[in-house]
């Protein structure tokens, strides 16, 4: 097997070999198109340059002026009319000229009836010359076309200068590579030893491990990338080994979760059948007890399989108009014929004054203020509970307040992580689930926005959002 610094130096002998052999072969057809180019870019000025002397001009006739012209520029010009008959050429006799072939089937005569001008280089019957030909189709009674024409002699003799210009560059690219080719070595192959060296440590799981290969180059690049990659694979390491803290976490709080209401039903059935089913009074109480925690499963287990279908993607936001008035209407007033609390009084803050229609999925948004108004009823035991609205421009601003208990400003980050608290014992006594706000963290983000909180302890607390007003573009 060779080793890297014989591969260098028979890679850079081939890269030498085809340095001076493909340029050779590849240049000369580069060349030659783009010196046909220039002149054709500059044959079409020309014509278009004559087309204006010819139209401005009222001293001379058609044929001297095509003959003024091409005594100035040194170019061939032939005036063509719309059957083809060649009127005049510069330099030709008019029994020379009424020699001359049709030229109506000539190809840059034929393109330039599609694009105003056409290019051609053939060989001239009448001159004997290769020529590079270029026609524009105007409108100068009686001609239709003037074309400009060069003989390839200049074309030519460009294209040899150029050629000789490139392989002289190419001579020069080649000493610089067998010079280089001494250096490689020093440049190249140590600090790829040290390049080396850090993969393998960190192919044994030292992370920790970094190359201190400086420079501006690839392979310095070829270091920060490795260097990169080790930080990237800590991390990715250490967000694996969060994960399965964070799922380890899910499945306690989970099993927490169910536990308690299943105990609860559990013992209350032990106890009935124990007996308790002949005392009527009991019989009931246990009965109630036992649906209620029933319905906190029921409840749990839809915050559950919601959540769950949000953050794997499973739950697509189905976005459409809705009428955010009047879904929060509607909201509000099932809010107040349902609420327990006499002391609470729930309303709408609308400073809109007419409708106004967002770009949302109906039913989640009806899910995020279910879960906001369940939330600030839960925590607030008298006092006001508000849904405010605003429009600025494409953006609904939405807010739902609660001059409730409020949070600790400590526990305000962690709010929207599944299961949290701020305080379990009173979350649980009020049915909460500790999956609401999460829920309408993932939904709020699904639509392209982010909840926002203030609260004061004792005070109250206010969740705020926007949505984008609809547009049908």
């Amino acid at each position: 097997m060779f080793k890297l610094r014989q591969k260098l130096f028979l890679t850079l002998f081939a890269l030498l070999s085809i340095g001076l052999i493909t340029p050779t072969l590849l240049t000369n057809r580069y060349i030659d198109r783009e010196v046909r180019e220039e002149i054709a870019n500059t044959l079409l000025s020309h014509g278009k340059a004559f087309s204006l002397f010819l139209s401005n001009n009222n001293k001379l006739s058609m044929i001297q002026a095509a003959s003024y012209y091409s005594d100035a520029t040194g170019l061939r010009i032939t005036l063509i009319n719309k059957d083809g008959k060649v009127l005049g050429e510069s330099g030709l006799s008019a029994n020379e000229v009424s020699l001359m072939d049709n030229h109506l089937d000539r190809p840059e005569i034929q393109q330039s009836n599609n694009k105003k001008f056409g290019i051609a280089t053939r060989y001239s019957s009448t001159l004997k010359k290769d020529y590079i030909y270029v026609a524009l189709n105007i409108d100068l009674e009686p001609i239709t076309y003037i074309r400009v024409s060069q003989t390839m002699d200049f074309a030519n003799t460009l294209i040899a200068h150029r050629q000789a210009y490139q392989y002289r560059i190419i001579f020069l690219i080649s000493l610089i590579l067998i010079a280089f080719t001494f250096l490689l070595d020093r440049w190249v192959t140590s600090p790829i030893r040290k390049i080396s060296k850090v993969a393998q440590k960190i192919k044994s799981g030292d992370w920790s491990s970094r190359s201190e290969v400086k420079g501006s180059d690839e392979i310095a690049d070829l270091a920060i990338s490795v260097n990169e990659m080790a930080e990237t694979l800590g991390t990715d390491i250490s967000k694996i080994i969060s994960m399965s803290e964070v799922r380890s976490e899910f499945l306690i709080n989970v099993t927490h979760e169910l536990k308690t209401p299943i105990a609860s039903i559990s013992g209350y059935l032990e106890t009935l059948l124990d007996g308790a089913l002949e005392d009527k009074e009991v019989n009931k109480t246990f009965l109630k007890r036992s649906l209620k925690n029933i319905k906190r499963l029921e409840v749990l287990v839809t915050d559950l399989v919601d959540i769950s279908r949000i953050e794997t993607g499973e739950l697509i936001m189905n976005m459409s108009q809705v009428d955010i008035l009047t879904l929060i209407e509607e909201m509000v007033s099932d809010a107040n014929s349902t609420k327990k609390n006499s002391k609470i009084d729930i309303k709408i803050n609308n400073n809109l004054n007419e409708k106004v229609f967002v770009n949302a999925d109906p039913d989640r948004i009806h899910q995020v203020f279910n879960n906001l108004l369940s939330n600030a009823i839960r925590y607030t035991d008298e006092g006001q509970i508000a849904i405010s609205i605003e429009k600025n421009d494409n953006k609904v601003y939405l807010s739902v307040s609660d001059t409730g208990v409020g949070i600790e400003t400590e526990s305000i980050e962690r709010i929207f992580e599944r299961f949290y608290r701020t305080d379990n014992a009173r979350s649980r006594a009020k049915n909460g689930t500790g999956l609401g706000l999460s829920i309408v963290n993932h939904i709020i983000k699904a639509h392209g926005s982010t909840v926002k909180v203030e609260s004061r302890l004792g005070e109250g607390t206010e969740f705020s959002f926007e949505l984008e007003v609809y547009s049908k573009d």
